[in-house]
């Protein structure tokens, strides 16, 4: 396995099986990608767990290792089955906490799966950012971040989750580089996460550009051809979730692409071979996640890459 490959990427991964998956208006409203369905919430949230029980069996068949954790009791939380938003380890031991932007989520940071993370892991330090939430300061994990550990780049389109001075004390505290800029939807509201615009893989880069705002995207192409190939998504393909992918390694250390059926589904040919030269891809059918949460695969994946004890 090449150096780079297994410290940029993990096949170990995050993720918390919902118990009040539902539709929720406070984060629909800088979501442009959530809708709302019909069906009762029970119904819904069995949905949900359905497709996540179904995603875990297809992680694990291909040879990587979800940690599954169930949600806690308590108060609705009807966006827990991101965990991406909230938490996020790195190498050498460090574990960072978000400050979300909508007040229901917040109550999705969970302690005491942070404690058990350390009796499982080894954590040299806890990096708290939630309390920036009090005074209206968000960054949203790596839904706000994507990341190029390669390069060292932490890529970000600003928006209301997103706050350009949060993003700066983070890439300064981790040893990477901002790179920050505007996108917009068809509707002109900002893209709410950088991470169902853009994904950084092993040798490529899958961006919609075109929902860039002019200023920034020349530079934001050069630096993402500077990566690896470039896969360029429309339009229509990132409403899709085509830009909502996650490289992973599996236990033999091959590149492997966690993406949705909806996103796998909007790719054209070419670009799905364009993808195939780089790692193989692992579609996953979500949609009922998709649609009323307004996130896909990716952001049903925390990564880890604490060693274990």
């Amino acid at each position: 396995m090449p150096a780079d490959l297994a410290t940029a990427f993990t096949d170990r991964v995050l993720m918390i099986r919902p118990a009040a998956f539902g539709w929720n208006p406070e984060t629909a409203a800088s979501n442009g990608f959530a809708r709302a369905v019909g069906g009762h919430r029970e119904e819904l949230a069995a949905a949900a767990r359905r497709e996540f029980d179904a995603m875990v069996e297809v992680l694990v068949r291909a040879g990587l290792s979800p940690w599954v954790w169930d949600e806690r009791p308590g108060p609705p939380r009807p966006d827990a089955v991101f965990p991406n938003n909230w938490i996020s380890t790195h190498p050498g031991g460090r574990v960072h906490l978000y400050p979300m932007a909508a007040a229901s989520r917040r109550a999705e940071v969970d302690l005491a799966l942070v404690d058990e993370l350390a009796r499982r892991h080894r954590v040299t330090e806890l990096v708290d950012w939630t309390h920036h939430a009090d005074h209206g300061h968000h960054l949203e994990g790596t839904g706000s971040l994507v990341l190029d550990p390669r390069r060292r780049l932490a890529y970000a389109c600003e928006s209301s989750r997103t706050d350009p001075d949060l993003l700066r004390a983070w890439a300064t505290r981790e040893g990477y580089t901002p790179v920050l800029f505007a996108a917009h939807d068809a509707a002109g509201q900002p893209i709410y996460h950088t991470n169902v615009l853009l994904c950084v893989g092993h040798g490529f880069a899958a961006c919609g550009l075109d929902l860039v705002a002019a200023p920034a995207r020349a530079d934001l192409r050069a630096q993402l051809e500077d990566g690896g190939e470039l896969i360029e998504l429309t339009p229509p393909q990132i409403d899709r979730f085509a830009g909502n992918m996650l490289q992973l390694i599996d236990h033999r250390g091959a590149p492997v692409c966690v993406l949705s059926q909806t996103a796998l589904a909007a790719l054209a040919p070419t670009q799905v071979q364009q993808l195939e030269r780089h790692t193989t891809l692992l579609p996953v059918a979500i949609p009922t996640i998709e649609a009323v949460g307004g996130g896909s695969a990716r952001c049903m994946l925390a990564e880890l890459f604490l060693e274990p004890r």
